[in-house]
């Protein structure tokens, strides 16, 4: 069985780079303005001004109300606790006007196979959802569940949302600085093994404060597009699987796995398996990697549905099952990975 898979991923591998140009050539091209219909014009016209007005709005929070809440943290005027009660306050302020246009006004439609799930870990101290990384949405998508106070007919909680990403996102001008400064997203530098002590005090410091919050994870760490690359990267997270006795994912990237104990063993409430698919007009957005047909959903492409053609997201949430002494969160995350490619490719 190995040597057939290994035989089967570096035929791919040698295909997929003859192909790339081809694919790359295809992703980014775009019709020329002068060729679109008025429809099509009005559309994308809408897109810019509701990124712009995205943008605007989250410049003006930071700048009169982030800036010096963090200011007054820094100086002990503001406890740790009345710091993250007021920034709390302050996203759910501005929560609604970011996702009114991409999400409300553009006819976005979300479904999700558990409810009772998502309500709970809504409920909780502090909860982990681990999710797939096939957009650059994902974070808004995570943000409306958890603003939202009814789901599927359920009243729940509004509840703050944090991710885990990579430090750089920090200094991205406006929207980084916001995450850094109000959102109090855990950055990571290195490794989770490496910053453990940032992790944790992180999450200890919403636990104390009794600020409940839901921690999104995309264990991928990254969102591949069309280059070069982005390829290189696909094919050896289809070795590694190899590697590692998995047939290769075809729908998902191996996720990073080392030191993630410690926020496996310090969140207090649920831990849960997150797939997200994005479908328009019936076809699967984020399929196959190596598709020429694959489609990276940003916020253009939720602001498009404005046009007439708005994307529905499918929200699949199971619970994890995970021990304190867990020893092999390799394993752990692999078995997990392996369902959510099986899963995404049910639904394509």
């Amino acid at each position: 069985m190995m040597k057939s898979l290994a035989v089967e991923t570096t035929t791919l591998s040698a295909g997929m780079m003859m192909k790339l140009k081809s694919l790359a050539a295809a992703a980014t091209t775009t019709m020329p303005l002068g060729k679109m219909s008025l429809k099509s014009l009005a559309v994308k016209a809408y897109c810019h001004f509701a990124i712009s007005l995205l943008c605007i709005n989250v410049l003006f929070d930071l700048a009169f109300f982030g800036i010096p809440l963090f200011f007054f943290y820094k100086t002990r005027l503001l406890s740790p606790a009345h710091f993250l009660r007021g920034t709390t306050f302050l996203i759910n302020w501005t929560t609604p006007i970011v996702l009114a246009m991409p999400i409300v006004f553009s006819g976005t439609k979300l479904y999700c196979n558990d409810v009772d799930l998502l309500v709970e870990a809504k409920a909780s101290e502090s909860s982990l959802l681990l999710a797939n990384h096939g957009s650059r949405i994902d974070w808004m998508v995570g943000m409306f569940v958890g603003f939202a106070r009814n789901l599927g007919g359920k009243t729940c909680n509004c509840v703050r949302v944090g991710f885990v990403c990579e430090a750089m996102i920090q200094f991205l001008p406006i929207i980084g600085w916001y995450r850094r400064l109000v959102a109090c997203d855990i950055f990571v530098w290195r490794s989770f093994k490496q910053d453990a002590s940032t992790i944790q005090s992180n999450i200890q410091d919403f636990i104390a404060a009794r600020e409940r919050r839901m921690l999104f994870l995309s264990p991928e760490g990254v969102v591949v597009d069309f280059g070069p690359k982005d390829f290189e990267y696909i094919d050896a997270c289809r070795k590694f699987c190899v590697d590692q006795r998995y047939d290769p994912f075809d729908y998902v990237l191996t996720p990073r796995y080392k030191g993630s104990l410690c926020l496996l063993q310090n969140v207090k409430g649920p831990i849960i398996s997150v797939c997200i698919a994005y479908v328009r007009d019936g076809k699967l957005q984020n399929c196959k990697l190596l598709s020429p047909d694959r489609v990276v959903p940003d916020i253009y492409t939720l602001n498009e549905g404005v046009g007439g053609s708005p994307v529905e997201v499918y929200i699949h949430l199971k619970r994890m099952e995970i021990a304190q002494d867990v020893s092999d969160p390799k394993t752990i995350f692999l078995e997990n990975y392996k369902e959510k490619d099986t899963i995404l490719k049910k639904w394509d």
